[in-house]
């Protein structure tokens, strides 16, 4: 399969992820150096592992230190007040991607 085949198949799966999934639900599908914004804090995925099901995540709250973390499916992570559960993996040609779902919804971005 060549490049643009196979990254043309892997946009078409989380196109068709996305349109699964209800608009309710607060989740975010992040790849290996992207980063999302939660209740004043920055999550950076470092590193995504499928195989091995385990996700490299560096936070950044305000003035606080940085911190990292690796976490598994089902694992929690808070950010202010804000707490995501490791949802999914989904293993792709190229890269990996990985599923976080909000788990209190009373949080505003």
């Amino acid at each position: 399969m060549n490049r643009a085949t196979g990254l043309s198949g892997f946009t078409a799966c989380i196109i068709l992820l996305m349109l699964i999934y209800p608009a309710f639900s607060q989740e975010t599908v992040l790849s290996m150096h992207e980063n999302c914004t939660l209740d004043r804090c920055i999550l950076n995925v470092e590193d995504i592992d499928s195989q091995a099901e385990e996700v490299w995540i560096s936070i950044l709250a305000g003035t606080e230190k940085p911190s990292s973390m690796v976490l598994g499916l089902n694992e929690t992570i808070t950010c202010g007040k804000a707490t995501l559960v490791v949802a999914n993996f989904y293993a792709g040609d190229d890269y990996d991607i990985v599923c976080l779902k909000l788990l209190n919804s009373s949080v505003s971005g």
